[in-house]
């Protein structure tokens, strides 16, 4: 039996990584990666391929080493792990990032098949919108 909170752990530290082969070897083929949120650009549901495109370039607007996503608690029910989150980081002109998460991934064989971000949208959107007006 998989153990889905490792799994749900190593997905989160290939992001923190930026270690996009393992992120697709963690990403099930069928997956799909939902952003919650209506006015947030790149909110949505993303399939797999868009995920593995879009992810990349949203993550090169951070320092290098931005943003970390540290795992504050972790619940699991079968297939399904709810993980509240820290992000901290800093976007690469120097504005700082800190964000909460609550996120709900389905593991599937081993490997994400679902994630729904949650996180304040708000807060992101203006995050977005001062970093991208400068860039």
């Amino acid at each position: 039996m998989t153990d889905v909170k490792a799994t749900v752990r190593a997905f989160i530290d290939t992001l923190n990584r930026r270690d996009w082969d393992r992120f697709g070897e963690l990403f099930a083929e069928d997956a799909s990666y939902t952003v919650q949120g209506y006015e947030l650009p790149g909110a949505g549901t993303m399939d797999r391929e868009t995920a593995l495109q879009v992810l990349p370039g949203l993550l090169s607007l951070f320092d290098e080493d931005s943003p970390r996503v540290e795992v504050t608690h972790m619940i699991a029910e079968g297939s399904w792990v709810l993980a509240e989150a820290q992000g901290t980081g800093a976007f690469r002109d120097g504005t700082r990032y800190e964000n909460r998460y609550a996120n709900v991934y389905e593991v599937v064989d081993g490997r994400i098949r679902t994630v729904r971000e949650y996180m304040d949208t708000q807060h992101m959107a203006n995050l977005f919108a001062a970093v991208t007006a400068v860039a």
